[in-house]
């Protein structure tokens, strides 16, 4: 075989060889240089400190040496005036029994008539009352979560008026009539069996609360000006105190509770008395509770006793003593971005990469707050002052930054090799 038709053989084969080899670097290439990407969304990151929390609150004890049957009146953590009633004395269970079967005939009969009123109403506002049907829906989904069915009639009650008058929205007949006739023959039957024969009052206005924990006024809002490290630490360590035998609960007076907790003295150092500032218990997750500082009083060198203000009230709050929370120290709103997108272009700026069509686009990035997996960054923004105090120039530039900075929903590339401005990634 001459070296004509040797070379005819080689260079076929050669030249496949050569396809496939780039083909295969190709690939190689694009799978390693796959672009991943992530989409820019507005978040609020909590900067807070995890403390322990002592609840302050005046507390009225309700006792009575009746031998008769207790049952409350008053609703668990309800706003009470002086003199209102909040429990009533039966002379024996059975007469209990349809005191509180009687209460709950008149909301069923209340809840009928809403009903029967509704089927009168020409307008209904159909979107307001889906809200109020999904609010109310996961009331019941969660007294049964919590295995609390405390408030599970009026829940049922509510949701079958709300679920009712939906119907009759849609042109659907609810008659109630029936129901109603019911109601009020159950309501003849039990009435002069259940009538008390004693009513007790509130000796002064506050928020009725149906149970003592044992730490009722260990420490009270006339203690807090002179309160000192040792008997926070005492209160946090003691063991509550027995209930007595006679107790019907108690008033929760005046309109503020008061919590207090130790923190470093640096952590708070931005802070001053009168001060607003949001407070999270863990039993509440994520919920946080707008509070106004009412005292800092150092402790050492490095801590402090801090004491927050609070005219909220509600049943859960009123329940709580001791318990875990945070101290929210700042808040940090803009759009959160993957550390590994952090780029610095040519020109020594701070930004990320974004995909746009087909494109790698260059963007912005004025870090407002940063751990160790991502960043939260916003647009500056300037007052009409810092703006009329700018050269021409220098507003230009300020103007530019803003309109390439990352906006929101931008494809943020979090890995990928080699990236450039304006390059093509298709």
């Amino acid at each position: 075989m001459n070296l004509k038709e040797k070379l005819s053989k080689i260079v076929p084969a050669f030249a496949i060889v050569i396809v496939l080899v780039f083909a295969v670097s190709e690939i190689y290439n694009l799978s390693n240089n796959a672009l991943v990407t992530q989409t820019a969304y507005e978040s609020t990151v909590l900067e807070t400190v995890d403390v322990q929390m002592y609840f302050i609150k005046d507390e009225i004890l309700l006792t009575n040496d009746s031998d008769g049957v207790i049952v409350p009146v008053a609703k668990n953590s309800e706003r009470v005036s002086r003199g209102s009633a909040v429990a009533a004395v039966f002379d024996d269970e059975k007469s209990a029994e349809n005191y509180a079967e009687l209460n709950n005939l008149n909301i069923q009969l209340e809840s009928y008539n809403k009903i029967n009123n509704s089927s009168k109403l020409a307008d209904i506002d159909l979107g307001k009352l889906n809200s109020e049907i999904d609010l109310v829906f996961e009331n019941v989904i969660n007294c049964a979560y919590s295995n609390d069915f405390s408030s599970l009639t009026d829940y049922k009650m509510s949701l079958s008026e709300k679920l009712s008058r939906k119907q009759i929205s849609l042109n659907k007949k609810v008659d109630v009539s029936e129901h109603i006739s019911q109601v009020q023959g159950q309501i003849e039957a039990v009435r002069s069996s259940a009538t008390p024969s004693e009513i007790i009052t509130a000796e002064t206005s506050g928020y009725y609360v149906n149970h003592l924990d044992g730490f009722e006024n260990s420490i009270t809002s006339q203690d807090i000006e002179n309160l000192t490290l040792e008997k926070f630490e005492e209160v946090m360590n003691a063991k509550p105190a027995e209930i007595p035998a006679d107790s019907i609960g108690k008033i929760i007076d005046g309109y503020n509770w008061y919590v207090a907790c130790v923190v470093n003295s640096a952590d708070i150092s931005e802070f001053d008395v009168g001060d607003t500032i949001k407070l999270m218990f863990d039993e509440f997750g994520d919920d946080a509770f707008k509070t106004k500082i009412h005292l800092i009083k150092a402790v050492d060198e490095n801590r402090a006793i801090v004491v927050f203000r609070c005219n909220l009230m509600n049943e859960f709050l009123s329940g709580l003593r001791k318990v875990n929370g945070k101290i929210v120290i700042d808040e940090h709103n803009g759009l959160k971005v993957n550390r590994n997108a952090l780029r610095i272009d040519d020109d020594n700026n701070e930004g990320v990469y974004v995909l746009m069509s087909d494109l790698v686009v260059f963007r912005n990035l004025n870090v407002v707050y940063s751990e160790d997996s991502f960043v939260i960054a916003k647009a500056p923004v300037y007052t009409d002052k810092e703006l009329k105090e700018m050269t021409k120039t220098e507003k230009e530039e300020k103007e530019r930054y803003i309109r390439d900075h990352l906006k929101l929903y931008d494809e943020v590339i979090i890995s990928g090799k080699e990236l450039s401005d304006g390059m093509y990634a298709g």
